[in-house]
């Protein structure tokens, strides 16, 4: 009998601290992007990412935007211009769309 109140007290247990938890994470950065490539330092890289302020949306765009530029144009010397594609609300996050360009110095 004791043994039968702890297994099922063990089970509880596990039940309750496995049970998926919806998880509110602050940024959402898409880890996908399209790349432009015209040669030389001309690239433009389209980035998204998603948060609870359009404030933090925005700079978190932007990063992931300068992040993927950096992994396309490498350690060149260039200068990075940032324009906002659009933003739209996805479930309760807002989302905003930013384009990365280089250009040489």
């Amino acid at each position: 009998m004791r043994s039968i109140l702890l297994l099922i007290l063990f089970s509880l247990i596990l039940i309750i601290g496995c049970a998926t938890v919806q998880q509110n994470y602050q940024t959402f950065y898409d880890p996908e992007y399209k790349v432009i490539d015209r040669g030389e330092l001309d690239v433009k890289v389209l980035s998204r990412a998603c948060s609870g302020t359009f404030e933090d949306a925005l700079s978190a765009a932007k990063n992931n935007g300068k992040f993927h530029l950096r992994s396309v144009v490498g350690n060149q010397n260039h200068r990075i211009k940032y324009k906002e594609v659009r933003s739209y609300n996805k479930q309760d996050k807002i989302c905003v769309e930013m384009s990365a360009s280089s250009f040489p110095p």
